[in-house]
């Protein structure tokens, strides 16, 4: 089915679920407040935010401060995401991949998805080396200056691309970083030719990373994986074997989502 038109999704919304998610997402964001600033910034009654943050307390969601009485989240949400981490066959697939390049090279790899513009990692395995990166599971980096954005980008439409440039545009976090539009899509077009992206201290400065694509069984993009570390790890000489089995890795983890090229290529023919 497709997706409802907003004003039918609208009509359809139960505003005190919808408060309750935002107070939620408020607390994920802010770390801790008090009754009075959730009342402020949900913009409704005291009376009905205190209900709100009864319900969600008494299940989990949210608690309560015994030194200064603010709130934050509860430990439910992580009880949510350890699911959500077991059952995504998306890191599942990968995770084992993921373990063999740690294993062999001792460097970090990553795992992420795109989300509103930016990429978020859902699967981090951090290496043994001095310089780590310092990205956590859930947190979040820009989409065009990161290994891991760029190869997830690079097989969206052009069209999509270009939007995601518009509306978040293309911060420069090093003087490495691509920052203007032309030169991002010309980095795109080179990223579909040689099957990976490369992100050269563009939001580091003295770290380099490696990632491919994973697609899934119909075909599209699922998301990234990526090994990064100190520049003098990924000099010219180590980056053969280093694309090779990134490379190789992410295909491996595609073919356990279900992608098969030839088939997805005779389904778009038909």
């Amino acid at each position: 089915m497709g997706k409802e038109p907003a004003e039918k999704q609208e009509r359809y919304t139960i505003q005190s679920i919808d408060k309750a998610l935002d107070m939620i997402e408020l607390l994920a964001e802010r770390g801790t407040l008090s009754l009075i600033e959730l009342t402020e910034l949900l913009e409704q009654p005291k009376s009905s935010t205190y209900r709100i943050v009864l319900t969600l307390e008494s299940r989990g969601f949210i608690s309560r401060s015994e030194e200064d009485g603010k709130y934050c989240l509860g430990y439910k949400q992580l009880m949510i995401a350890k699911y959500l981490l077991e059952r995504n066959s998306f890191r599942t697939s990968a995770l084992q991949e993921m373990k063999r390049l740690s294993e062999k090279y001792g460097d970090s790899v990553n795992l992420g998805v795109l989300t509103e513009g930016d990429i978020m990692y859902v699967e981090i395995i951090e290496g043994s080396y001095a310089l780590r990166m310092t990205d956590t599971v859930g947190s979040r980096s820009p989409f065009h200056a990161t290994a891991i954005g760029k190869a997830i980008a690079a097989h969206l439409s052009e069209e999509q691309v270009r939007g995601m440039v518009a509306e978040y545009g293309l911060k420069p976090y090093t003087k490495y970083t691509i920052d203007t539009a032309e030169k991002f899509m010309a980095e795109m077009k080179r990223i579909r030719e040689r099957g990976y992206a490369i992100d050269d201290q563009e939001n580091t400065l003295g770290a380099r990373c490696v990632a491919a694509p994973i697609f899934n069984m119909q075909g599209k993009v699922e998301g990234a994986m990526s090994m990064s570390g100190a520049m003098h790890r990924f000099e010219q000489d180590a980056m053969i074997g280093i694309v090779a089995d990134v490379k190789a890795a992410c295909a491996a983890a595609s073919r356990k989502m279900g992608y098969h090229p030839e088939i997805v290529a005779m389904q778009q023919t038909k």
